[in-house]
C-alpha cells in the first residue's frame, strides 16, 4: 500500500487552499442543481407532453444510471490524468447534457440527454471530495469535505427557488437551460484557476522518477485493491450505506414534487417541499459535520440517519392529518428528513474519503458512488410503482423510513470511521 503523501506548507498555507474549497463548492452548487433540474421540470412536463406520471421513472432514473458510469469512469480518470482535467471533463458533459435536455422533444431523446448529465454529475462530486480532501490539512479535512458538499443542496435549493418563478413564465424548459449555462460558466473559471492536488502531483512525480523504485500500477489495480483486504469489509459496508441513503434520498429528490402534487399541493407548494427540503439539507450537513468533526463519524452519523427514518415517518403522518390538502403541517418534516438524508450523503463521501489511502482515494469514492446508483434507481422503481399502484400517499413515505433505518445499521457497521476530535 502506497504511503500517504502529506501536503507541503507551502501548498496547504495561505489563501490558495481555501481558493481551492471555494471553486468546489461552487462546481457542486452547479451539480445540486443540475442533479434536480428534471425533478423540477416533471409536474410541468408531465402535463404538457399528457404522459402518465408513472412513465416519467425512467426518466428521472436516467442520470442516475449516468452516474453509475461516471463515478467510475471519471474517478478512475482523476486517479489517472489528475482531478482537475476529470472535473472539467465532468462540467462539460453536464453543460452538453442540459442543453440536449432543453431541446429535447419526447421521452426517449430526454432520457438519453439526462444520462449525458449524469455521467458528469457521477464524476463530479468524488473527484470534488477527493481534492478538497488532499489540498486540507487532516485537522480540517471533515469539515472542509463536508462543508464544500453542502453545495450540492444548497444547488437544489437555488433551483427549487428559480423553478418557481421561471416555470410558470418561460415552462419547464428553462430549467434545463439555466442548468446548461451554469457548468459552461464554470467551466471556463475552473480551466485557468482550479489547481492540481498537491497530493497527485507528488504521486505523479514519485511515481515517474526511475531512481524511486516504484513499479507502474496496473489500470485495474485500484479497484481490485478496494475488493481486496484489508479494504474489503470497508468497501462493502461503505457501498451498503451508499445504496441504501441514495434510495430514500433519491426517492425524496426526484418524486416529492409529484408526490406533492398527486396529493392535492399546488405546483409552486409541491416545489416549496423540494425548497424545504434542500434547505434541511444545507443545515444538516454544516451542523452535522460540525459535530462529527468533534465527536466522530460513527455515533453522529448513526443518530442523523435514525432520525431521517422519524422525519419521513411524519411527512405521512402529516398528509393523513392535513387530509393531503394543507402544505403547513408537510413542510417541517421534510425540512427534517432533508437535514438527515442530504447531511448523510455528504458524510458518506468524508467517511469513504477517510477510509481509502490517496493511491485509490478517487477510486474507492467514485466506486461508491457508483453503486450507490443501484439505490437511486431503485428509488425510481419505488416512485413508479407508488402511482401504478395508487397507494396511500402516505406509504410512500412510510417506505422509504424503512430503507432509512437500514441505513443507519449499515453505516454504524462501517469500520474505519472518522473518529473524535483529540482534546
Amino acid at each position: 500500500m502506497q504511503q500517504e503523501v502529506s501536503i507541503s506548507p507551502a501548498d496547504a498555507s495561505g489563501g490558495l487552499a481555501l481558493w481551492v474549497s471555494v471553486l468546489g463548492f461552487l462546481i457542486m452548487t452547479t451539480d445540486g442543481y443540475d442533479l434536480q433540474a428534471a425533478a423540477f421540470a416533471a409536474p410541468a412536463l408531465a402535463a404538457e407532453w399528457h404522459v402518465k406520471r408513472e412513465l416519467l421513472g425512467p426518466v428521472l432514473a436516467a442520470s442516475i444510471v449516468g452516474m453509475a458510469f461516471g463515478s467510475v469512469a471519471l474517478g478512475w480518470l482523476g486517479d489517472r490524468v489528475g482531478r482537475k482535467k476529470a472535473l472539467v471533463v465532468c462540467m462539460a458533459l453536464l453543460a452538453l447534457g442540459s442543453l440536449g435536455s432543453w431541446h429535447a422533444s419526447s421521452l426517449t431523446p430526454l432520457w438519453w440527454f439526462r444520462a449525458l448529465t449524469g455521467l458528469g454529475l457521477g464524476g463530479a462530486t468524488p473527484i470534488a471530495t477527493t481534492l478538497i480532501a488532499e489540498w486540507t490539512p487532516p485537522r480540517w479535512r471533515t469539515v472542509a469535505v463536508a462543508v464544500v458538499i453542502v453545495g450540492v443542496p444548497l444547488g437544489g435549493l437555488v433551483g427549487a427557488a428559480v423553478a418557481q418563478y421561471i416555470i410558470p413564465a418561460y415552462g419547464w424548459r428553462s430549467v434545463f437551460l439555466l442548468g446548461a449555462a451554469l457548468p459552461a460558466a464554470f467551466l471556463v473559471i475552473a480551466v485557468p484557476l482550479l489547481p492540481e492536488s498537491p497530493a497527485f502531483r507528488a504521486r505523479a512525480v514519485a511515481g515517474a522518477g526511475a531512481a524511486t523504485g516504484v513499479a507502474p500500477r496496473h489500470a485495474l489495480q485500484g479497484l481490485f485493491d478496494l475488493v481486496a483486504p484489508p479494504n474489503l469489509f470497508a468497501t462493502l459496508t461503505i457501498w451498503g450505506s451508499f445504496i441504501l441513503n441514495s434510495l430514500t434520498l433519491y426517492g425524496f429528490v426526484n418524486w416529492l414534487p409529484l408526490v406533492l402534487s398527486s396529493a392535492g399541493l399546488p405546483l409552486q407548494a409541491a416545489l416549496r417541499g423540494s425548497l424545504l427540503f434542500n434547505l434541511g439539507g444545507v443545515v444538516g450537513s454544516v451542523c452535522g459535520s460540525i459535530l462529527i468533526a468533534r465527536y466522530g463519524s460513527r455515533p453522529i452519523g448513526t443518530s442523523i440517519a435514525a432520525t431521517g427514518s422519524v422525519g419521513a415517518i411524519l411527512v405521512g403522518v402529516a398528509l393523513i392529518v392535513s387530509g393531503h390538502g394543507s402544505a403547513a403541517m408537510v413542510l417541517a418534516p421534510i425540512a427534517l428528513a432533508g437535514a438527515c438524508l442530504n447531511g448523510m450523503q455528504n458524510f458518506l463521501y468524508a467517511v469513504a474519503a477517510h477510509a481509502y489511502p490517496t493511491d485509490i482515494r478517487a477510486s474507492g469514492v467514485g466506486c461508491a458512488s457508483a453503486v450507490a446508483r443501484v439505490g437511486g434507481v431503485l428509488s425510481s422503481a419505488v416512485g413508479s410503482s407508488y402511482f401504478a399502484f395508487g397507494l396511500p400517499v402516505a406509504q410512500f413515505f412510510y417506505i422509504l423510513a424503512v430503507f432509512i433505518a437500514a441505513t443507519a445499521a449499515c453505516f454504524f457497521c462501517i469500520p474505519r470511521h472518522i473518529p473524535r476530535a483529540v482534546a
